[in-house]
């Protein structure tokens, strides 16, 4: 296996961690081009698909939902003035450091990291939601 630049480490770690606790027997990987697409649109989608609930052995414990690729992540689209309005916040740890970062912003720093968090958000609370 090569190895990541240190930038994408941590990534890496933790999908490569999913990836030991998910049974790769019958799984199928689905592209997404998400040319033109609305952000929620194709993030329910891809959420479908991650828990499987187009399979007919689907089950809400059981993880079998196919793996999915995005291409063209930095074409996509959303609806009203969300470029503008739409915050993403998090917390540092320390105190009065809630940080916070327009969609804009965002997209021009990892547009993959936009599709990504409507995706997670989107998923069922539980454990399988890490992997």
């Amino acid at each position: 296996m090569a190895t990541a630049p240190p930038a994408f480490t941590g990534n890496l770690k933790k999908a490569l961690a999913g990836l030991r606790r998910i049974n790769l027997d019958g799984l199928r990987w689905r592209v997404f081009d998400a040319k033109g697409q609305v952000l929620g649109r194709l993030a329910s989608q891809i959420a479908v698909v991650l828990q499987g609930k187009d399979k007919p052995t689907y089950a809400p414990h059981v993880e079998n939902g196919d793996m999915c690729i995005v291409l063209n992540a930095k074409d996509i689209s959303v609806t009203g003035r969300k470029m503008t309005d739409k915050i993403y916040y998090w917390h540092t740890g320390y105190i009065g450091h809630l940080k916070e970062r327009k969609l804009k912003d965002q997209m021009e720093k990892d547009p993959t990291e936009v599709i990504r968090k409507a995706v997670l958000r989107m998923l069922p609370r539980n454990r399988l939601r890490d992997d």
